[in-house]
């Protein structure tokens, strides 16, 4: 049985997963924190779409990473209403 790490590298060995996995690894990073924090508030994602401005459906996808390309500006406005920064981690 391999590990995740195992894998992972495994896989890094092809080209063009390695090239798209550090988006893809941030989109998680993303939907992840979304999530953590609107559930420690309480709030449901239909809460958080209305205090954001969005719908419902783009909490839901935002917190699932499957918005292809999240917009900054949805990003910057589920944040805000979660009393949150966007910022840039070191690796």
């Amino acid at each position: 049985m391999r590990t995740h790490k195992q894998y992972l590298a495994k896989q890094l060995e092809n080209k063009a997963f390695a090239e798209g996995y550090p988006c893809e690894r941030a989109k998680l990073r993303v939907a992840y924190d979304i999530h953590s924090a609107r559930t420690r508030l309480g709030l449901s994602q239909k809460d958080l779409a209305r205090k954001a401005g969005v719908t419902q459906q783009m909490v839901s996808r935002v917190e699932n990473a499957v918005v292809a390309n999240m917009s900054q500006n949805t990003v910057c406005r589920i944040a805000d209403a979660l009393g949150m920064d966007i910022g840039l981690v070191a690796k």
